[in-house]
Formats: C-alpha cells, structure tokens, sequence
C-alpha cells in the first residue's frame, strides 16, 4: 500500500471553544448532568457525527453531537460558511446528538436521521426517546415522523427508499425497529445485543435485493465466557419478515497483514477501557457502504478492511488498515472507496480502486496552517469533484472540526 500525504487539508471551524480538565477532572468522574451545566462543554464540545454531500445544492451537512440541541448546520463551499438549520425549535434537552447516519431520499432530496443521547439511565422517564426526523432543504421544513421506541434513542439507520421503510438501531438497549415512512407505523423486529457487547453496526446498508445487512452479539446466558464468534452478521428482508442469522462475522485483526505502524508505547500506555475492548476484537463493526451490486466493504473497530459477499454472505478479509483501531468512516463513489479513521491523533485517509485493488494511505492529515490534525474521525463524505469532507469527534482538548482533503 502506497503512503503519502494529501495535497491539501483544512481545518473549517463552526466553533472553536477550548476545552481544559478532560484527564484530570472530568473522565471518570463526572455525571452528565455536571457535564451538561458546564457552559464550555454544554455549547464547546461538538463533534461532526455524520457529514452527508448535497450535490442539488453543492452544501455539506452536518449532523452534530451537540449538548444544547443544536444538531444540524450545512457548509457552503463556496463561501466556507455554515449555516445552523435550527434544531432546538423543536430539539428536547435530551436530543443531543445526529449519531449515525444522515441519509438524502433520492426521490424527494429530503434529509432523514435519528437523534442519539448522552444522558444516563436516571433520567430515562423524563426522556420520550428518539426521534425520526425528516428535513426538507428546500422549504426549510421539519417533520417529526415517529419516536419508534420509546425512553430509547436511535444510534443509526438504514434505508430501503423503493419500499420506503426505515432501519434503525436502539440505544443503550439494543433493538432494531423498522418504520413505515408511508403510515408512520414502527415496529420492533429484534434485539441484538447482549449484556456484555456492544453489537449493532455503527451503521448499517439495505442492498440491492432489499435485505438489510447488520451485526449483532451471541446471547450465551448459560456460560460466562464468549464463544468463539461473539459478534456475528444478520440479514433481514420485509417480505416475509424474514431473518438470516450467520454463525460468522467481520474479519479480525489477528492474521491481517499489518499495513501501518504500531501505536507508540506512549500512546498505548493511555488506552481508556473502552480502547481496550476495542484491541480485545471481537469483529465489532464500525462501518459499512455497499458498491451496490456485489459487495458490502465494512471496518472494524479494531481497523480491519473486509467485505460481505451479498450471494453468499461470505466474508473476505482485505487489510489491516488502521493500526491504532477505529475505522468508522467508508463511502463509495465513481467505483472508489474511500475510508477514514484512527485514534489519538494518528488519524488516516485511505483510498481503494475497486476494480484494480490499488489501496493508498495517506497518514499525515495535518492543517499546517494551524499545525493541528484531527483527533479522531466519525463520518466521511466526497462530493462530485471528489474533494473530501471528514467529520471530527470526541476532540477533548477543543472543539471539532470539519475538515476537507484533496487527494493527488
């Protein structure tokens, strides 16, 4: 694999607050309500959740994590601005987040997304749950379609446009709902999780045939350890209310090639539990985006590259990508994949032609205007002249930012 720097990376500030006291005060210390009437972190901690190409209006948007409801902005290229779409006109104090994804409807060119929280389980009977949101660009308009489950809020969807149903995925429990967009009926088709794993896709994809594709976790009450496939791969399809469950799941890190370095001692020294189970690897899947005919290309958490035979349900392994782990960012276009991930600053940008298999790792995404890079990246987006928009999160030290790369 190639390695190289991009042409050109820039940091585009919707706010810029600088943020003290991660480490020594606040992480693993306090409450969310503490979190939440702190004003620097209430309005200064954004992160870019989920960045979605508009090519009807040539505008970026953005769904945020963001304390005080304000959710939603678009970016204009042209003139580098952003603009707040409005949110808190109808955002409650526990809609926090867009976490994942934004999806255009094709035919009506109509954003749809879920929101996400961040408050505990002791506020859960003051909280309706997530919300089902439609936003129409053009007129400006919101319309809240259902709040599927209620007290749980809604990590991720899919799509099936041509059936016009929607996917989603609940958190902290973990249930998939399926949502009628026509009568606005939802329905709880499954639960996927366990009470040891963290299971559902970071996002999920219908294919072409209309199956929805995702991962869930063994349940094994009866025996105190995993199994030897702890997080496996689903398929659903509506017609028939029909479910494929796997006894696979995504490729691990463990026989991969290695394609970049080891994170320093230093780095890894520093690892949060949650990094940890991230090195533990147990297939979680951090992302997916389907080429639409033959193939689903999906990362892992621990920064392996495979992909889904949609025939077959197969599952081949291509590369160890992100050495530091976390590979939550993949699209396709023009029969490119391009992906975007990592950790603690060692955050990367790779590139893969499909149909020649040439993958390129770009390792340095740092603004040298400002000397700064990115933490860690969520969301990537490429618009029609394949400039690329990556989505910064949990950024502790400051705001997040979007970024743009132009590749050679």
């Amino acid at each position: 694999m190639h390695m190289q720097r991009p042409r050109d990376i820039q940091a585009l500030k919707l706010r810029d607050t600088r943020l003290s006291g991660w480490h020594e005060r606040i992480a693993g210390r306090w409450s969310y309500r503490q979190l939440a009437a702190d004003s620097a972190w209430r309005t200064g901690w954004i992160s870019f959740d989920a960045v979605t190409w508009n090519p009807r209006d040539g505008r970026v948007y953005c769904g945020l994590n963001s304390i005080d409801g304000d959710l939603l902005y678009a970016f204009d290229p042209a003139n580098q601005e952003f603009e707040c779409l409005g949110t808190q006109t109808w955002a409650d104090a526990f809609d926090a987040k867009i976490h994942r994804t934004l999806l255009q409807n094709p035919l009506d060119g109509c954003f749809y997304f879920g929101t996400s929280l961040l408050h505990d389980q002791d506020q859960q009977r003051e909280a309706a749950g997530g919300k089902v949101v439609r936003y129409d660009p053009v007129t400006r308009r919101y319309d809240l379609l259902a709040i599927p489950v209620p007290r749980l809020y809604i990590q991720s969807i899919a799509a099936d446009w041509t059936r016009g149903l929607l996917y989603g995925f609940t958190y902290p429990a973990e249930l998939l709902f399926k949502l009628d967009l026509t009568t606005g009926c939802a329905e709880t088709l499954a639960y996927v999780g366990n009470a040891i794993l963290l299971a559902q896709p970071h996002n999920s994809v219908v294919d072409a045939e209309g199956w929805l594709w995702g991962t869930c976790a063994e349940t094994r009450a009866w025996d105190e350890l995993t199994g030897p496939q702890p997080i496996r791969l689903f398929k659903y399809h509506p017609d028939g209310d029909r479910f494929v469950w796997f006894e696979h799941g995504l490729s691990r890190r463990a026989d991969s090639t290695q394609l970049m370095p080891d994170v320093p001692a230093s780095q890894g020294a520093s690892l949060t539990l949650a990094e940890t189970r991230h090195r533990e690897d147990y297939g979680f899947c951090d992302s997916m985006a389907y080429d639409g005919g033959r193939y689903i290309y999906a990362g892992t958490t621990a920064g392996v590259l495979s992909r889904i035979d949609v025939c077959s349900g197969k599952v081949e392994k291509l590369a160890l990508v992100m050495a530091t782990g976390r590979f939550p960012a993949l699209t396709i276009r023009d029969g490119i994949l391009y992906g975007a991930g990592g950790m603690k600053g060692h955050t990367q940008l790779v590139r893969l032609d499909l149909t020649s298999g040439a993958m390129q790792s770009y390792t340095d995404l740092t603004d040298v205007r400002l000397d700064d890079r990115p933490a860690r990246i969520h969301d990537i987006a490429v618009t029609d002249d394949h400039t690329i928009y990556l989505g910064e999160n949990d950024n502790h030290h400051r705001s997040s930012f979007l970024w743009s790369a132009h590749l050679d």
